[in-house]
């Protein structure tokens, strides 16, 4: 009932600084590229990070290179 008062996992917590970043370096994109592939590469790692602890939700995002 109150969402407010449910801890996140690791694995949400991970999947949304990833979709934070990659959000992040599309915008940055336009401007300035090198931050953009700064922040692509962080948000890669996480992405890494959590196909290795196997999170089910992973396999839905994309078919990205591991």
């Amino acid at each position: 009932m109150f969402k407010i008062f449910k801890k996140k996992s690791k694995e949400e917590c991970m999947c949304q600084k990833y979709t934070y970043l990659m959000h992040k370096a599309y915008k940055l994109a336009l401007i300035d590229k090198e931050k953009s592939d700064r922040m692509n590469q962080r948000a890669k790692k996480i992405l890494k990070e959590l196909r290795r602890m196997h999170y089910s939700e992973v396999e839905n995002w994309s078919t990205d290179s591991k």
